[in-house]
């Protein structure tokens, strides 16, 4: 029998945390490299988002911007390794998805590592999108990296005005509003 573990907490990512995001990422190697955790630096600066954590300890991240004036982007997203399999990311997508419908987005979208490259934690990366009902909605050919090296991306999307991707399992928490100010 597994040992129990204590729950965890999701709250707002905040300027203090980027530290962390970036450990965290960079002990993930096999889904993120130098150019995406340069990226990544960047994007958070900027991206909002949501970071579980257990004690002191992040557990994992979730991060979003805006495309359009209906669509938004899971712009990163990571699970320690350890914690992966627990609910976490089901749980920073929940609570994130719930945030674009307050927010008035109609879709959220991901991009990921194409379906041509066979690799599994990114087939384990697609499972998990689609299983949570983002739907495959278009591959941009070499994409992703350098010279004779280069890989497709795909970008998924979830339809957030479908009943069928609208959930509210969402542990409580405060929560803050799309201009950084404390919400109900």
């Amino acid at each position: 029998m597994a040992p129990a573990r204590s729950p965890y907490a999701l709250r707002p990512l905040g300027r203090e945390d980027g530290p962390a995001v970036l450990s965290l990422a960079r002990s993930l190697g096999k889904w993120f490299n130098a150019a995406g955790l340069a990226q990544m630096a960047r994007d958070l600066t900027s991206h909002r988002g949501y970071v579980a954590v257990r004690g002191d300890r992040l557990l994992g991240f979730a991060t979003w911007t805006r495309v359009d004036e209906e669509t938004a982007d899971l712009s990163w997203m990571g699970i320690a390794e350890d914690a992966q399999h627990q609910g976490i990311g089901t749980a920073l997508l929940s609570l994130l998805s719930l945030d674009m419908r307050e927010y008035g987005f109609r879709h959220l979208t991901v991009s990921t590592v194409a379906d041509s490259v066979d690799y599994e934690p990114y087939a384990a990366t697609r499972r998990f999108y689609r299983a949570r009902g983002f739907a495959d909605y278009r591959i941009d050919p070499g994409y992703w990296g350098e010279a004779d090296d280069r890989y497709d991306r795909l970008v998924l999307r979830l339809d957030l005005t479908s009943r069928r991707t609208r959930t509210n399992r969402v542990p409580p928490m405060s929560r803050r509003s799309p201009n950084g100010s404390r919400g109900a």
